[in-house]
């Protein structure tokens, strides 16, 4: 398999950016360790924030960069701005990832995001797009969403 792991975050908080993990396969120590929330909402739970790419950071042509508090995780890239997919590298990794947004970025009301982690393909980021589009990975994501595990988000609100 190209793809090795699953996380789906929903908006769960007022928060513009901030997407809570509610389903996972859970085997990637790196988001298991990085992405934990240590205050406020879904303490113990999984977070990733979805933002609007700093100006600062130099070079490339993307518009979104997913982070953790201070740590940038990934810049995304969508080539395609049409398509609900985007893609991009795990920084600190050999890792790559799909990140695919719902058609209108709701479901049953509930805007979210699902992020495919592809172990090892860091350098292969445009041949992980290129499948997705071409179909070749469908296969492959509807086996990671049925082996996902259901997160219990609690705490207060924002």
């Amino acid at each position: 398999m190209i793809l090795t792991d699953y996380y789906k975050a929903e908006k769960l908080t007022e928060s513009v950016s901030r997407y809570d993990v509610t389903a996972s396969t859970g085997e990637y120590d790196f988001f298991e360790s990085l992405l934990i929330n240590k205050r406020v909402f879904n303490i113990g739970g999984l977070s990733v924030n979805l933002v609007p790419r700093p100006e600062r950071w130099a070079g490339g042509k993307t518009d979104m960069a997913l982070t953790k508090a201070n740590h940038s995780i990934s810049s995304v890239k969508r080539p395609n701005i049409e398509s609900n997919c985007g893609y991009g590298d795990v920084a600190g990794t050999k890792d790559a990832f799909l990140i695919l947004f719902n058609p209108d970025y709701k479901e049953a009301g509930i805007p979210f995001i699902e992020i495919f982690i592809a172990r090892g393909l860091r350098n292969d980021t445009n041949s992980l797009w290129d499948l997705y589009n071409d179909g070749e990975l469908n296969h492959e994501i509807a086996y990671l969403r049925s082996k996902a595990v259901t997160k219990n988000v609690t705490g207060k609100l924002l």
